[in-house]
């Protein structure tokens, strides 16, 4: 028996048979063993810790540990996430201010020293990175803001914070937060965060939790450590935002089983691209060669000797007929041919392609695979040209991948961008009332290649 590990899945070759086997932590899989199967009610359910109601993400409270473990697994869905990421940062994070010129709004970028040193002091970019990540499996992100303890320095030629200021602001993981509301309350209204390792791989995490009160904007000096959920609303749910993969799942888990399947395919079915026929003579002929081959040498002749040299004679002819991709298997029999003086058709070799068996059941896998990659890049909201997924497999036209990122950027960026950039805004508004600051994400334009100048070109560059 041999074991083959892929991610969380593995391909199992026993001599005679082949299987796949998954292993997953949700309970959608693990239905039999969970309270009940996955569903979208989560807001009836809570459960207790310490002085606090627990809010569940997901009905076994681990809905961000499927979606991390299926994207992480699927030969496509990263690699989409990623694309969406690059889209949505753009040129990179900028402060600026509105304007109005006509009826257009404008942005105007802004260089503000003292404010750029508050955001270096921090790593802005990299938080920005790491909520993009998160809003884009999620459709939401955890921010723990820090009140400033006392007055201190930005920079040498700078003013100083005050302590009726937010320090920093820090990223959480998805995996690490729950919303959360105090028992006596029985509105069940969330009011606090309770960070702590929800996968409970130690028994003290039921105790060594911290909770912090959920962010205020309108009093945002009011707490020392504070959590904002910056989340786009979903349709009657109350306390977390349901992602868009969700209901593409099993779109996800199917395609990535796939591979699997062809793998255990090539490796264990009987896929033989030829049946070769050999004359029985030629076989005996060479035994008899290597008898007087041992005569001579003066050595004891041993049917293992013939067996050794056959073998290799054998995979020379495998060389021949097969190529790096394939396969090399084939059947070998043996025929006993009444040669007829020198006819050497009848005692030739014969070698005779098998047909496969095998090309609707591949072509179905396929097909379904290639319905998936749609389905998926739909719910990521990308036009195929974007993703490159094309129905018929080839790359989509550089002037439709131009049209489609051009209504991605008029459409597609503006929310994502406002969720992603909410806490940090609201911090710049708490900060510097009087600057009238936002930070958003610089994005050029793109253009045709016609409309580009030949040098400036990409073919040029």
């Amino acid at each position: 028996m041999r074991i083959e590990e892929y991610g969380t899945g593995a391909l199992i070759e026993c001599e005679d048979v082949a299987f796949t086997f998954e292993v997953a932590e949700n309970p959608r899989d693990f239905a039999s063993y969970r309270t009940k199967e996955d569903s979208l009610q989560w807001d009836n359910d809570n459960f207790h810790i310490g002085g606090f109601k627990i809010h569940p993400y997901g009905d076994s409270n681990d809905l961000d540990e499927q979606m991390r473990l299926v994207i992480q697994n699927h030969y496509m869905a990263s690699g989409q996430l990623t694309k969406k990421k690059q889209m949505l940062w753009g040129q990179g994070p900028h402060l600026y201010i509105e304007k109005l010129e006509g009826n257009q709004l404008v942005r105007e970028l802004i260089k503000d020293k003292e404010v750029l040193a508050w955001l270096k002091s921090f790593d802005y970019e990299n938080y920005l990175l790491n909520c993009i990540e998160d809003y884009n499996q999620s459709k939401g992100a955890f921010t723990k803001l820090y009140r400033a303890k006392s007055s201190r320095k930005l920079g040498s030629k700078y003013n100083y914070l005050s302590k009726n200021k937010i320090a920093k602001l820090e990223h959480v993981p998805h995996n690490k937060a729950r919303r959360a509301s105090l028992k006596s309350n029985h509105t069940s209204k969330p009011t606090h965060v309770v960070v702590t390792d929800w996968n409970f791989n130690h028994i003290q995490n039921l105790t060594d939790y911290n909770a912090y009160k959920e962010f205020d904007f309108n009093n945002p000096f009011a707490e020392r450590n504070s959590i904002y959920y910056s989340n786009e609303y979903s349709f009657c749910t109350d306390y977390y935002a349901v992602p868009d993969l969700y209901g593409s799942l099993e779109w996800l888990r199917r395609s990535t089983a796939i591979p699997l399947i062809f793998k255990a395919l090539s490796k264990n079915s009987m896929n033989i691209k030829y049946h070769i026929q050999s004359p029985k003579d030629f076989w005996d002929q060479k035994r008899e060669d290597l008898k007087n081959q041992c005569v001579e040498e003066k050595i004891t002749y041993k049917e293992v000797m013939f067996k050794t040299w056959k073998k290799n004679f054998l995979k020379k002819v495998a060389e021949v007929l097969t190529g790096d991709d394939n396969v090399g298997k084939f059947w070998h029999t043996e025929k006993v041919v009444n040669v007829d003086g020198h006819d050497l058709k009848e005692q030739g070799w014969e070698i005779k392609p098998i047909d496969q068996n095998i090309k609707d059941f591949v072509k179905a896998h396929i097909e379904i695979s290639d319905k998936a990659d749609r389905v998926i890049s739909a719910s990521f909201g990308l036009h195929g040209a974007l993703g490159n997924v094309s129905s018929n497999g080839k790359s989509d036209s550089g002037s439709e991948q131009i049209y489609a990122f051009k209504n991605y950027l008029s459409s597609g960026v503006d929310i994502p961008e406002m969720i992603v950039c909410k806490p940090l805004n609201y911090a710049l508004q708490s900060n510097w009332p009087e600057k009238d600051l936002k930070i958003g994400f610089a994005r050029a334009t793109p253009q045709a290649e016609s409309e580009v100048t030949p040098s400036e070109r990409i073919k040029n560059n």
